[in-house]
């Protein structure tokens, strides 16, 4: 099996290959943070910089999320349309799936962009790490030859954690690591490219009643800092609809009605939409489950439409077909 740093070098190789031949203006990637258990993106214009590019389990984020962002902003300084940028992106599968839906829906060039895929044995939560270190100070963290996790804490001591258990809940249910509709691929596939998925949150199997007070609980720890919108890439609008004034829907405080009334938005926008990469909840600073709703439709759209967002390049956007045959029960029967 490939390892992270060979797998690293093919990414540095690939990205410094595609700015020196000029097929891509700009590649985005991963690189080191001074901080354990991240990494930051990295926007590489020259081959040179190529080599600053890494690969490792705390490549979290979802670069897909910049490619709206560049693509607005193809402006020159006259205010004159310039020529879209040509784009080489590191995806991992969750996140070509994404790369897939933007351009389903119009908000990217697909034929403007390179996508480097990796085939994906899962990302590790910072968060599980850090819990697992029981508040010890790291000093440095890393991985050992078989994909383990290292950290260096304040006492000076070598702590060595096994990689399967710091997996993020996104990885664990992931019914599909394999690399995707990509241009280059690197690594080797997952033993269980199609598993049948991790633990699911079961809301269909409790009471009413019950389901709303597991949605409150968890979202009870909500502060507003829209992080889990910034780190999405289904959420580009210009303006989302919390922060329009004219009319308000939604207030900006925690006030408990404004944050459901927030989430269940939210959810609801991403319905058919979500790839469950998990970038909103590794963004929320307060460890709010982001996905509990969003996942449900998942589940909902694969079991009543067969649908799985971004898998085809070619397919549409769920909510753009229909079907005399679709189900019609939930008109009815909610």
């Amino acid at each position: 099996m490939k390892t992270f740093k060979e797998i690293q070098a093919s990414l540095r190789e690939t990205a410094g290959e595609l700015l020196r031949a000029g097929e891509v203006d700009v590649f985005l990637g991963y690189r080191k943070t001074g901080m354990p258990f991240r990494t930051r993106p990295a926007f590489v214009r020259r081959p040179e910089e190529a080599g600053e590019i890494v690969w490792s389990s705390f490549c979290a984020n979802n670069l897909a999320v910049y490619l709206p962002r560049l693509f607005r902003s193809d402006r020159g300084t006259s205010g004159k349309q310039a020529a879209p940028p040509r784009v080489g992106v590191v995806v991992k599968p969750c996140d070509a799936r994404c790369v897939c839906m933007l351009a389903q829906e119009r908000q990217i060039p697909r034929g403007r962009i390179v996508l480097v895929g990796v085939h994906c044995h899962g990302v590790v939560d910072r968060r599980k790490a850090e819990a697992a270190l029981k508040g010890a100070g790291v000093l440095g963290a890393g991985e050992d030859d078989v994909g383990n996790i290292r950290a260096v804490i304040d006492n000076g001591s070598d702590v060595t954690m096994p990689r399967a258990a710091l997996l993020a809940d996104a990885c664990l249910e992931c019914s599909d690591r394999s690399a995707g509709d990509v241009d280059f691929t690197f690594g080797d596939p997952p033993p269980m490219e199609k598993s049948a998925g991790g633990p699911r949150s079961g809301q269909h199997a409790v009471p009413l009643e019950e389901r709303w007070a597991r949605f409150t609980t968890a979202i009870g720890r909500c502060i507003r800092c829209n992080a889990c919108r910034q780190a999405c890439p289904q959420c580009y609008c210009k303006e989302c609809f919390a922060d329009q004034t004219c009319p308000r829907w939604v207030g900006g405080g925690d006030d408990p009605s404004d944050l459901a009334i927030f989430h269940l938005t939210r959810a609801m926008h991403l319905a058919g939409r979500c790839t469950d990469c998990g970038a909103c909840s590794a963004a929320c600073p307060a460890g709010v489950d982001t996905r509990l709703l969003i996942r449900e439709m998942n589940r909902d759209a694969e079991q009543m439409y067969g649908y799985r967002a971004g898998v085809s390049r070619e397919g549409k956007p769920l909510l753009n077909e229909f079907d005399m045959g679709d189900p019609q029960d939930f008109v009815v029967e909610p």
